[in-house]
């Protein structure tokens, strides 16, 4: 109990430089937890578009980094649907559009066939399903809906025309939710791609190998790469650009929070050498003087990971309510996120105060009575 009350008497002491400290640890951990919940996210609601509807391959145009600049003959369906093992296939068209009236930009825009089998993997929540012969009729996520303000039977602009809302739909995928379906053909027309898709999303039956139909279709259909669903989320583009920026932007966070760190446990050892040295002088050992100065540091980043963690709850919330970014963060703040920003924050404070901690551990008791 000593230490304790030694440790919260030397941290309230300085309560302008250990506010700053507790400070600069907290947004250090608080963007551990943020931006990586963020590429999570990401994943997991990519993921659960294909998970949800039992999507076992992705086929699009061979090397290509993005599917949206993906082109393929919609034709090929036909081709690709009498491949043994293929259970079912359907063709996507895929677009990205703006509502600059609400601040939304590259919104997901969906081209289905009516009844197929990615269209059926929506819920609808209000209105009617698409039909094929449905001219300038749109379907909107529910999220996107909420977002623009739109119900069934309202008109909505999208880019540059004129489409009926003739219902609201709800997905597993947050991407989904924020975007919208229209018919293939319609969508085809708008985009000048008549008879064109982005790619096709294949179920394979039951004794079918994922990976062996995807080797079989990339041989029977030259010039697209057949990929398992998860295999296509993680190699996906945006995917590798998000966890690559949430990686660096997490270290260098650390590394200023863990030197913050550094900076106060070396001067507050330099204010106090000749406490310690009175210390030395009263018979403390080395490694209490080591543990009283690491406790200090514990100290300071169990209140930095506090901080930490309720900035990022609360920045995580702050990102589903607002309107340029709902639809299209969902942070995936689970218990594992939280336990890596709490396993970071402390690790690399004591990491931090190290060096200090040792080296007032050194003192000599004369050296260090004599400094003052």
């Amino acid at each position: 109990m000593g230490y304790v009350r030694l440790i919260v008497r030397n941290l309230r002491g300085r309560p302008a430089r250990t506010t700053l400290t507790v400070l600069g640890l907290a947004v250090a951990v608080s963007a551990v937890m943020l931006l990586t919940g963020i590429s999570w996210g990401f994943e997991r609601s990519f993921l659960a578009i294909y998970q949800s509807r039992g999507i076992d391959l992705i086929v699009v145009r061979a090397g290509i980094s993005d599917q949206l600049s993906s082109n393929l003959d919609q034709n090929l369906e036909q081709v690709i649907r009498e491949i043994p093992g293929v259970a079912s296939v359907a063709p996507s068209l895929m677009d990205a559009v703006s509502f600059e009236e609400a601040n939304l930009v590259s919104v997901l825009a969906n081209g289905w066939e009516p009844g197929g089998l990615l269209i059926d993997g929506l819920r609808l929540l209000d209105g009617r399903p698409l039909d094929a012969s449905d001219d300038r009729q749109v379907l909107l996520g529910r999220v996107l809906a909420l977002n623009l303000d739109k119900a069934v039977g309202d008109a909505v602009d999208i880019a540059g025309e004129s489409f009926r809302v003739v219902g609201i739909y709800e997905s597993e995928s947050l991407f989904e939710s924020g975007g919208l379906v229209m018919p293939l053909p319609e969508l085809q027309r708008m985009m000048g791609r008549e008879g064109q898709v982005t790619g096709f999303v294949i179920v394979a039956d039951g004794a079918a190998d994922p990976r062996a139909l995807g080797v079989e279709v990339e041989r029977q259909v030259p010039g697209v790469a057949a990929i398992p669903a998860r295999d296509y989320v993680k190699g996906n583009l945006q995917l590798r650009l998000a966890r690559a920026m949430a990686s660096a932007t997490t270290i260098v966070a650390l590394v200023l929070g863990s030197i913050g760190l550094l900076n106060t446990m070396a001067m507050a050892v330099t204010e106090r050498t000749g406490e310690i040295g009175l210390l030395r002088a009263l018979g403390w050992r080395r490694s209490r003087i080591i543990l009283l100065l690491m406790g200090e540091a514990g100290g300071l980043g169990v209140l930095g990971v506090i901080g930490g963690t309720l900035l990022a709850i609360s920045g995580a919330r702050a990102l589903v309510l607002s309107p340029t970014s709902r639809g299209f963060i969902e942070p995936n703040l689970s218990p594992m996120i939280l336990g890596i920003g709490v396993a970071l924050g402390i690790g690399l404070t004591l990491l931090g105060g190290l060096y200090p901690a040792i080296r007032a551990a050194r003192l000599e008791p004369t050296e260090a009575l004599r400094h003052d």
